[in-house]
């Protein structure tokens, strides 16, 4: 590719980066949205019981915001937030490593991410490398607390379960976790401050005082890119019927934008915001996204949510406030009737409004549970109708029915 037509390094913060990858999984939890936090947080204090130094106690601190990377599914997400072991537990540790190991910036974690649900007895016997190991069973740990711990906030009496979670782990010492691990626990854990301190608010807290130990780094366009398709892998992985929808949204979205003239920088960009156009949809229960009937009007309340999703988690990072707008605009219409930040007119991008019906002619080419995928010319019959209301821009539409058929063949991501 040709240097020019790459948008320049970004400077983002390392951290910010890995926050706004944890905020994304833990919209999985849909009811729950601070266990990786909590994970995160309880990682660093056993790091800091054990003395180990700050930049062991900050890797294993994003290594616990990052444990559940490899989770889509919030049906998934509710068996690791309840049972201490599960027979399934090992296959989102894989996926998790697989969504790492290639991104160079946090390829380290990988490995870590990749045994965080195995047995200490096992671990320690494997061929691997002794931190690894040990950082790997400290997370498997941290995780577990907040399993055990994180059903007594709602109503206030985690106090009164304190030794019952104690005694439950302590029973595990050399068998699921490693002895030396569990008696950190056991004197890290003796003050009602360890776990008042699970409370929202300073679980909050707390991310905002980590957000002080900033990691700036020059970031590639081509690294960043490569960041954005693991939210997408992370994104359409939540159900059979989306996969591949932000890959066919990114890549007809940058097919139309160069079909319409706009500069290859652009057009790069564009195909970023694609990727992420539908983090916020993570938060939205499985069963509302393969239902096989319409939507209710509750339930289409709650999918209206996603847009605004997509903005909470992308308004960290700073460096792409310009393809961000492009992403969580992407149910806005130039009649300004869209949602669910009703923009319209000329305040809304035409990248967004490329976005839009890119996001629209892919999903209407996929299978749904409630129907079979359209033809080509009966998705374009919908997108001109939505053009002749207002809800679609017809310059972007008019460009669709020139090149309906390649259009149909990009969004499904189909080879050449």
């Amino acid at each position: 590719m040709d240097e020019q037509a790459v948008p320049q390094d970004l400077a983002i913060d390392l951290r910010q980066l890995v926050m706004t990858i944890a905020n994304t999984v833990d919209l999985v939890g849909v009811d729950d949205l601070l266990h990786g936090r909590r994970v995160g947080m309880l990682a660093r204090e056993l790091a800091r019981q054990l003395r180990f130094d700050e930049q062991v106690q900050l890797l294993l601190y994003d290594a616990g915001l990052l444990h559940d990377c490899g989770v889509s599914s919030t049906r998934v997400h509710k068996r690791l937030v309840v049972d201490l072991e599960w027979s399934g537990s090992q296959e989102h540790c894989i996926r998790g490593e697989e969504l790492l190991q290639d991104f160079a910036p946090l390829a380290h974690l990988a490995p870590i991410i990749r045994y965080h649900h195995s047995r200490w007895m096992w671990l320690e016997k494997q061929p691997l490398d002794a931190q690894t190991v040990h950082f790997a069973n400290l997370i498997f740990l941290a995780d577990r607390i907040d399993v055990l711990a994180a059903p007594f906030h709602a109503d206030n009496t985690t106090l009164a379960h304190v030794e019952e979670v104690r005694e439950r782990l302590a029973a595990e010492r050399g068998r699921l976790f490693a002895p030396d691990l569990i008696d950190a626990f056991l004197a890290l854990s003796e003050g009602e401050a360890f776990w008042l301190a699970l409370q929202p608010e300073s679980v909050q807290q707390y991310q905002m005082e980590m957000e002080s130990f900033g990691d700036l780094r020059m970031v590639s366009w081509q690294e960043f890119k490569h960041c954005a398709d693991i939210f997408a892998r992370i994104i359409d992985a939540k159900s059979p019927y989306t996969e591949q929808h932000s890959r066919g949204v990114s890549l007809l979205s940058r097919h139309l934008a160069g079909k319409m003239g706009l500069d290859p920088v652009t057009c790069e960009k564009i195909e970023v915001a694609g990727l992420l156009h539908d983090i916020g949809k993570l938060q939205i229960p499985d069963e509302i996204i393969e239902g096989h009937n319409a939507l209710t009007p509750q339930e289409f309340n709650i999918m209206k949510g996603h847009s605004f999703g997509t903005r909470q988690v992308l308004k960290r990072l700073h460096a792409i406030d310009d393809l961000a707008s492009w992403a969580y605009y992407h149910h806005e219409t130039p009649d300004g009737h869209g949602y669910p930040f009703h923009v319209g007119g000329a305040a809304l991008p035409l990248e967004a409004r490329i976005i839009n019906v890119a996001d629209i002619f892919q999903a209407l080419a996929q299978e749904r549970p409630y129907r079979k995928p359209m033809a080509p010319y009966e998705i374009l019959a919908i997108l001109e109708e939505r053009a002749a209301q207002g809800r679609a821009d017809p310059a972007v539409v008019a460009v669709v029915a020139g090149d309906l058929a390649n259009c149909h063949r990009i969004a499904l991501c189909c080879e050449a």
